[in-house]
């Protein structure tokens, strides 16, 4: 026995909410904890792969505050 379409399409939107709210809620935290480690490479320098780290946490800090903006509103 199948279950009609509209209860699907309820359960489908009911899943893409609960998947939708986690994703921007690890984005917000993530936001939060990053920058925990900017103080760490700085201190060790910006030269070669340090420099590079520093840079891709950076923008992963800039995505994590899009994705997360609206978390909890």
């Amino acid at each position: 026995m199948s279950t009609p379409a509209s209860t699907r399409l309820v359960s489908g939107r009911h899943v893409a909410d609960l998947m939708t709210g986690t994703v921007k809620a690890v984005a917000f935290w993530a936001a939060i904890a990053i920058p925990l480690a900017y103080p760490v490479l700085l201190y060790e320098g910006l030269d070669g792969t340090t420099g590079l780290w520093f840079v891709g946490l950076l923008i992963a800090n800039v995505a994590a505050l899009a994705l997360g903006h609206d978390h909890k509103r």
